[in-house]
Protein backbone atom coordinates (compact mmCIF):
# COMPACT_ATOMS: atom_id res chain seq x y z
CA UNK A 1 0.00 0.00 0.00
CA UNK A 2 2.65 2.41 0.67
CA UNK A 3 4.54 1.64 -2.64
CA UNK A 4 0.83 2.43 -4.76
CA UNK A 5 1.08 5.80 -2.03
CA UNK A 6 4.40 6.50 -3.78
CA UNK A 7 4.09 5.81 -7.27
CA UNK A 8 0.73 8.08 -6.86
CA UNK A 9 2.77 11.14 -5.63
CA UNK A 10 5.38 10.51 -8.10
CA UNK A 11 2.92 10.49 -10.85
CA UNK A 12 1.11 13.96 -9.61
CA UNK A 13 4.40 15.90 -9.41
CA UNK A 14 5.37 14.85 -12.62
CA UNK A 15 1.88 16.18 -13.77
CA UNK A 16 2.40 19.66 -12.06
CA UNK A 17 3.35 22.80 -14.18
CA UNK A 18 6.87 23.44 -13.87
CA UNK A 19 8.91 25.68 -12.04
CA UNK A 20 8.41 29.60 -12.62
CA UNK A 21 11.95 31.77 -12.55
CA UNK A 22 12.15 34.10 -9.52
CA UNK A 23 10.75 37.65 -10.14
CA UNK A 24 13.92 39.02 -9.45
CA UNK A 25 16.63 36.99 -11.07
CA UNK A 26 19.87 39.86 -10.50
CA UNK A 27 19.65 39.37 -6.68
CA UNK A 28 22.57 38.16 -5.43
CA UNK A 29 22.52 34.93 -3.11
CA UNK A 30 21.98 35.51 0.55
CA UNK A 31 25.45 35.41 2.65
CA UNK A 32 24.95 32.33 4.63
CA UNK A 33 25.76 32.61 8.58
CA UNK A 34 28.98 31.71 9.72
CA UNK A 35 29.25 28.57 11.83
CA UNK A 36 30.51 29.87 15.10
CA UNK A 37 29.62 32.80 18.08
CA UNK A 38 31.70 35.58 17.95
CA UNK A 39 34.41 36.40 19.93
CA UNK A 40 32.59 38.00 22.71
CA UNK A 41 30.46 35.41 23.37
CA UNK A 42 33.13 33.25 24.49
CA UNK A 43 34.83 36.55 26.51
CA UNK A 44 31.31 36.68 28.11
CA UNK A 45 31.45 32.88 29.36
CA UNK A 46 34.99 32.81 30.16
CA UNK A 47 34.53 36.21 32.61
CA UNK A 48 31.29 34.59 34.04
CA UNK A 49 33.37 31.61 34.96
CA UNK A 50 36.15 33.41 36.61
CA UNK A 51 33.81 35.34 38.55
CA UNK A 52 31.93 32.23 39.05
CA UNK A 53 35.34 30.59 40.86
CA UNK A 54 36.18 33.44 42.53
CA UNK A 55 33.02 33.45 44.33
CA UNK A 56 33.70 30.13 45.72
CA UNK A 57 37.00 30.92 46.48
CA UNK A 58 35.99 34.03 48.69
CA UNK A 59 33.16 31.67 50.30
CA UNK A 60 35.52 28.94 51.10
CA UNK A 61 37.75 30.98 52.95
CA UNK A 62 36.46 34.15 54.36
CA UNK A 63 36.23 34.36 57.78
CA UNK A 64 33.42 32.61 60.13
CA UNK A 65 30.87 35.47 61.53
CA UNK A 66 31.36 36.01 64.94
CA UNK A 67 28.91 34.75 67.28
CA UNK A 68 26.52 36.90 68.99
CA UNK A 69 27.58 37.47 72.66
CA UNK A 70 24.50 35.81 74.65
CA UNK A 71 22.68 38.87 76.78
CA UNK A 72 23.33 38.90 80.82
CA UNK A 73 20.50 37.46 82.51
CA UNK A 74 21.12 38.91 86.01
CA UNK A 75 17.80 37.92 87.41
CA UNK A 76 17.82 34.84 86.64
CA UNK A 77 21.89 33.87 87.64
CA UNK A 78 21.23 35.87 90.67
CA UNK A 79 17.76 33.65 91.38
CA UNK A 80 19.19 30.38 90.66
CA UNK A 81 22.63 30.82 92.70
CA UNK A 82 20.32 32.15 95.56
CA UNK A 83 18.57 28.96 95.45
CA UNK A 84 21.56 26.72 95.70
CA UNK A 85 23.20 28.84 98.44
CA UNK A 86 19.59 28.08 100.32
CA UNK A 87 20.09 24.08 99.28
CA UNK A 88 23.43 24.54 100.98
CA UNK A 89 22.88 26.50 104.01
CA UNK A 90 22.10 23.84 106.03
CA UNK A 91 25.65 22.22 105.00
CA UNK A 92 27.47 24.69 105.57
CA UNK A 93 28.56 27.85 108.36
CA UNK A 94 26.44 30.48 108.53
CA UNK A 95 28.97 33.69 107.82
CA UNK A 96 29.62 31.48 104.48
CA UNK A 97 25.99 31.52 103.67
CA UNK A 98 25.73 35.03 104.32
CA UNK A 99 29.12 35.81 102.40
CA UNK A 100 27.56 34.35 99.54
CA UNK A 101 24.18 35.86 99.39
CA UNK A 102 25.82 39.04 99.91
CA UNK A 103 28.39 38.42 97.28
CA UNK A 104 24.93 37.61 94.61
CA UNK A 105 23.03 40.26 95.68
CA UNK A 106 26.63 42.95 95.02
CA UNK A 107 27.03 41.28 91.26
CA UNK A 108 22.98 41.59 90.62
CA UNK A 109 22.98 45.19 91.36
CA UNK A 110 26.06 45.36 89.45
CA UNK A 111 25.10 43.91 86.15
CA UNK A 112 21.04 45.07 86.31
CA UNK A 113 21.03 48.42 87.34
CA UNK A 114 24.92 49.51 86.21
CA UNK A 115 24.69 50.98 89.90
CA UNK A 116 28.22 50.34 92.15
CA UNK A 117 25.70 50.08 95.08
CA UNK A 118 28.34 47.79 97.49
CA UNK A 119 30.62 51.22 96.94
CA UNK A 120 27.76 53.46 98.57
CA UNK A 121 25.58 53.35 101.06
CA UNK A 122 21.44 53.79 100.53
CA UNK A 123 22.26 57.40 101.71
CA UNK A 124 24.92 58.82 99.23
CA UNK A 125 22.37 56.42 96.71
CA UNK A 126 19.03 58.03 97.56
CA UNK A 127 19.12 60.94 99.43
CA UNK A 128 21.87 62.92 97.96
CA UNK A 129 20.87 66.43 96.25
CA UNK A 130 23.73 66.86 93.92
CA UNK A 131 22.21 64.26 91.73
CA UNK A 132 18.35 64.74 91.30
CA UNK A 133 17.93 63.11 87.78
CA UNK A 134 19.98 60.11 89.30
CA UNK A 135 17.86 59.94 92.49
CA UNK A 136 14.25 60.19 91.21
CA UNK A 137 15.45 57.33 88.54
CA UNK A 138 16.39 55.04 91.53
CA UNK A 139 13.65 55.53 93.69
CA UNK A 140 12.04 52.30 92.43
CA UNK A 141 15.17 50.01 93.71
CA UNK A 142 15.44 51.47 97.39
CA UNK A 143 13.94 48.23 98.77
CA UNK A 144 16.99 46.63 97.38
CA UNK A 145 18.72 48.87 98.45
CA UNK A 146 17.47 48.42 102.63
CA UNK A 147 17.91 45.17 101.98
CA UNK A 148 21.68 45.54 100.81
CA UNK A 149 22.18 47.81 104.21
CA UNK A 150 20.64 44.90 106.37
CA UNK A 151 23.60 42.47 104.67
CA UNK A 152 26.35 44.57 104.97
CA UNK A 153 25.52 46.08 108.58
CA UNK A 154 23.80 43.23 109.79
CA UNK A 155 25.40 41.18 112.17
CA UNK A 156 26.32 37.41 110.70
CA UNK A 157 23.45 34.52 111.53
CA UNK A 158 23.98 32.83 115.04
CA UNK A 159 22.69 29.51 113.19
CA UNK A 160 21.24 27.31 109.88
CA UNK A 161 18.26 28.77 110.44
CA UNK A 162 18.68 32.63 110.68
CA UNK A 163 20.97 31.82 107.46
CA UNK A 164 18.31 30.18 105.82
CA UNK A 165 15.59 32.90 106.88
CA UNK A 166 18.35 35.37 104.90
CA UNK A 167 18.77 33.53 102.22
CA UNK A 168 14.73 33.41 101.72
CA UNK A 169 14.74 37.30 102.51
CA UNK A 170 16.64 37.78 99.31
CA UNK A 171 14.83 35.69 97.00
CA UNK A 172 11.42 37.29 98.54
CA UNK A 173 13.82 40.59 97.65
CA UNK A 174 14.20 39.40 94.04
CA UNK A 175 10.85 38.48 93.33
CA UNK A 176 9.58 41.63 94.34
CA UNK A 177 12.13 43.53 92.05
CA UNK A 178 11.01 41.47 89.13
CA UNK A 179 8.18 43.23 88.44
Amino acid sequence: MLAFIYAFLAQQAQQAPPLQPLPHPKLPDPSLVKPGPEWWVYAAGAALVLIMLALVVFLLVRPAKMKPIPLKRPWSVAMNRLREILGQSSSQPPAKTAADVSETLRVYFLDRYKIPAPFRTTHELFETKSAPNTTSRLQKYASLAELWDHLAFAPVPADVDEASSLVQKAIAHLEEDRS
